[in-house]
């Protein structure tokens, strides 16, 4: 897919391109049906642009900015969104998008419904996008007023407030509101055209910066009603572009689309000082691109950066039947609960969401292991069976229901691994007197008057027992031979366990004595390790390598089976692991790709853009199958195959030596 002009359309064919993104015209009024249309002009550039296209033999996606036009506006002005209980007051101006922002879940919503399917009919367009048409914190309009009294059979609360339940029960309500506008849009561009789409660029899926936007202005659930969601991919300073946090973005846009086609664009510009693309490195841009894929999403990218990129697209071309219809390898889920965010980590959202999330995402990155995330709607007993080992992040907001479905899988025989407020609160964040997987947990949480957790921040020796899971890792070993190591960060406080030599770490206390700060045990057929030290956030925020290798250490004691696959790499290579179902059975698919930033750091920190100009090419890297082993493993497209034998450990191929991306495919 690529965003480009009408007058780039000739290099868009000759590149590959599929599908065309581009935007042309604006909502009109009135509707066709009504005698109004597009202008005479608009009407004849959009047809001459739809038939380019198609006779290039490419799709059409038309960005359709969703803001009503200035007559619609002083015809109905209470179309708007009103965000306070008092009519919007200012006139619609042409030149202020501000002054005709629409409310989706009335009239409005109707209304740009028709005005799509009329394009898709009349123009015999191929989808739409949208860049914005969200749903706002909170609305007055006439529309919503009369649809929420008549649905909860109350007023709309007077404030945005997230420590107000109501106003979180008001939110969640708008989110569900906001999810049928976008299924009666698709089942409207689909009754005009089956194959027409709905693209939209999502704000809840993965850029770091949309994950700290508070109210919500989409459910995480809403990117499923997308044929596909969208994000523009910063990979500078807003995103932390150094870490590991591009590739957990991607890994998630990727999730909440429910494993459908996502794109990411490497959006080739900076948000540091100056806020341009000038002196960009194709080099930076190709990383980006390859990176991408390795996540499994789409590839998507501009013609309009002054650079030529048609080299890309041929890139991807050459790969493309190893990059469809493929299906995460299933192993260890971790949850990245929208629900938590949103209601339990509200006044927190990095300490107590992104880090604990991103300390394991980097733990699983650096020792290459198949991770897959997944949604507060995948906590069912279906998912869950799928995987070995299910990880739950300071994962506070948990239903009853998700609680069972836990509960019933460890039982079972799954593993699983929490850390910090796991399971403390509801859905709707309303805290709890105890754990909800307390009995899983074997310790209970000790919280003040308001029911909400005690954590301390420490600055001490973390210890560790001799436990079998530590004394079997080496690496663990060289670190710290004394089996301590100093740790800085939070404590969740708990009860000691009843079998206290199931607190397998602990954190000293004054007088002497010490408290629990990780539970090793088994319930039922199944593993739990309960954190109650941050070792997730710590090793996010400043990462000492002992963390990384507790870990891990955990995730392999806990899992029900073996992990099937190692890959003996440098930390710096990012691995994704894929299944494809072909006509002679599953095809195994691997990426590895080159995250080495040989400048990365020289700069100033805390401004500093990460734009790699050269790669050091990796060697060594060996991929040792447990179990499940292809008969035959090629690097593609090149069609190569890869040397393999048998070791004590299973069977064991050596990639090639790499620079960037790497394909192998079994």
């Amino acid at each position: 897919m690529a965003f480009l002009g009408a007058d780039r359309l000739a290099d868009a064919a000759k590149a590959g391109v599929q599908v065309v993104h581009t935007n042309l015209v604006w909502p009109y009024y009135p509707l066709a049906r009504d005698g109004g249309g597009l202008s005479p002009t608009d009407d004849r550039a959009l047809h001459v642009l739809a038939d380019s296209c198609h006779r290039y033999g490419m799709r059409l996606c038309l960005g359709l900015p969703p803001f009503p036009p200035v007559g619609l506006v002083l015809a109905h002005p209470d179309w708007r969104v009103q965000p306070t209980d008092a009519p919007v007051a200012v006139a619609p101006r042409e030149d202020d998008l501000g002054t005709r922002v629409g409310c989706n879940l009335g009239p409005w919503g109707d209304y740009l419904i028709a005005v799509c399917a009329e394009l898709v009919k009349s123009y015999g367009l191929d989808g739409f996008s949208f860049d914005g048409n969200y749903h706002p914190p909170l609305c007055f309009c006439p529309a919503c007023k009369t649809a929420y009294r008549a649905d909860r059979n109350r007023d709309i609360p007077p404030r945005i407030d997230l420590d107000d339940v109501a106003y979180r029960e008001y939110l969640v309500w708008r989110g569900e509101r906001h999810e049928d506008h976008y299924r009666r849009l698709q089942q409207a561009i689909k009754a005009a055209n089956p194959d027409a789409v709905l693209i939209s660029w999502s704000a809840n899926a993965g850029r770091y910066g949309h994950f700290l936007t508070s109210p919500r202005v989409m459910t995480t659930r809403a990117n499923l009603l997308f044929d596909i969601p969208m994000q523009e991919w910063w990979l500078d300073e807003s995103n932390f572009g150094a870490s590991v946090m591009p590739a957990f973005g991607a890994a998630y846009l990727r999730a909440v689309s429910g494993d459908k086609p996502a794109a990411c664009e490497p959006y080739l510009m900076t948000r540091g000082d100056p806020y341009s693309s000038d002196s960009f490195p194709h080099h930076e841009r190709r990383m980006r691109c390859r990176l991408s894929l390795t996540s499994g999403n789409i590839f998507a990218e501009s013609f309009g950066w002054g650079q030529d990129v048609t080299e890309d697209f041929v890139d991807v071309a050459r790969r493309a039947k190893f990059l469809t219809r493929t299906r995460p390898l299933a192993w260890a889920g971790m949850l990245v609960g929208e629900q938590t965010r949103q209601f339990a980590a509200y006044k927190q959202i990095e300490e107590l969401f992104l880090w604990p999330l991103l300390g394991f995402y980097r733990a699983a990155s650096e020792e290459h292991l198949p991770l897959s995330l997944l949604n507060d709607w995948d906590i069912d007993a279906r998912t869950l069976a799928r995987y070995s080992l299910v990880i739950l992040p300071n994962s506070a907001a948990l239903s009853d229901e998700q609680i069972a479905a836990l509960r019933d899988y460890v039982n079972g025989g799954g593993g699983l691994i929490a850390s910090g407020d796991a399971s403390a609160c509801d859905a709707l964040g309303r805290p709890r007197a105890n754990f909800g997987l307390a009995d899983l947990f074997g310790v209970s949480l000790k919280t003040n008057d308001a029911r909400q957790p005690q954590r301390l921040s420490c600055g001490a020796a973390l210890s560790w027992s001799d436990f079998d899971a530590f004394r079997r890792d080496g690496r663990l070993h060289e670190l710290s031979p004394q089996r301590s190591a100093t740790f800085r960060g939070t404590l969740t406080l708990v009860t000691e366990p009843a079998d206290r030599s199931e607190a397998v770490m602990r954190l000293p206390q004054e007088g002497g004595s010490s408290l629990p700060a990780a539970i090793f045990r088994r319930f039922g057929a199944g593993r739990v390790v309960y954190l109650a030290a941050g070792l997730d956030s710590a090793l996010w925020r400043y990462g000492y390598p002992y963390q990384r290798r507790l870990l891990v250490d955990a995730v392999h004691w806990a899992a029900r089976t073996p992990c099937p696959i190692s890959i003996r790499a440098p930390m710096c290579v990012h691995a994704g692991f894929f299944e494809q179902d072909t006509p002679s059975g599953t095809r195994l698919v691997i990426h590895l790709f080159n995250g080495l930033n040989t400048t990365g750091g020289h700069g100033y920190p805390a401004a500093e853009v990460p734009l790699r100009e050269e790669t050091v090419a990796i060697s060594g890297v060996d991929i040792v199958f447990h179990r499940g082993s292809p008969a035959r493993l090629f690097l593609e497209p090149e069609h190569s195959e890869l040397p393999c034998g048998p070791t004590d450990e299973g069977v064991l191929f050596a990639a090639p030596t790499f620079h960037t991306h790497a394909m192998l495919v079994g």
